[in-house]
């Protein structure tokens, strides 16, 4: 099994995995919350296309994608909160929109259900913090899902071992969690 990780280009944006390459949550929760078509598929692609290129040319890198075999089966996105609007709607003390080198995991996720549970999740979440140490960012935050791996941003567990705290106790399905870099 041989495992690569590559930043997200304009030359493999499509090969995102679903359901990330159509999911907009964070970046515009107006697409989100219900069964596609294939021409809202499309559309929801080219919005995520989008998204990138603009993300791209303001932030620079802002995700990777995890191939095993040369198939992507997993993804990572991140950018500063303030390219992410619905993470204002969490009601938590999230990074403040002028707080300047600091990024937010907007996706940590591994598609393929096979592959969950054998370090892949840590080996995109090593990648990323290697990237924005790279690039002099103080801090990365996100929301955890507790007790379960069903969620976009991948379970707290993973975060706290790998140096994450919480830093805000959300509800009883979420925490945010933050990593000092």
């Amino acid at each position: 099994m041989k495992v690569t990780i590559r930043d997200l280009t304009t030359k493999n944006i499509k090969e995102i995995p679903k359901p990330c390459r159509t999911c907009l949550y964070w970046e515009n929760p107006a697409f989100e919350g219900k069964q596609l078509s294939s021409t809202e598929e499309a559309k929801y692609e080219r919005e995520k296309a989008t998204w990138f290129l603009k993300t791209l040319k303001e932030f620079g890198n802002c995700g990777k994608i995890l191939y095993i075999d040369n198939k992507p089966v997993g993804y990572v996105q991140y950018s500063p909160a303030k390219r992410l609007p619905n993470t204002q709607n969490y009601g938590a003390k999230l990074l403040r929109a002028t707080e300047e080198n600091a990024a937010f995991i907007s996706c940590l996720y591994i598609s393929d259900k096979n592959f969950r549970g054998k370090g892949l999740g840590a080996r995109l979440l090593d990648e990323l913090i290697t990237d924005l140490k790279q690039r002099a960012f103080k801090a990365v935050e996100t929301f955890a899902r507790k007790g379960s791996t069903n969620n976009p941003s991948g379970p707290v567990e993973l975060y706290l071992k790998n140096g994450f705290r919480v830093k805000e106790d959300i509800n009883k399905e979420f925490v945010l969690v933050r990593l000092e870099l």
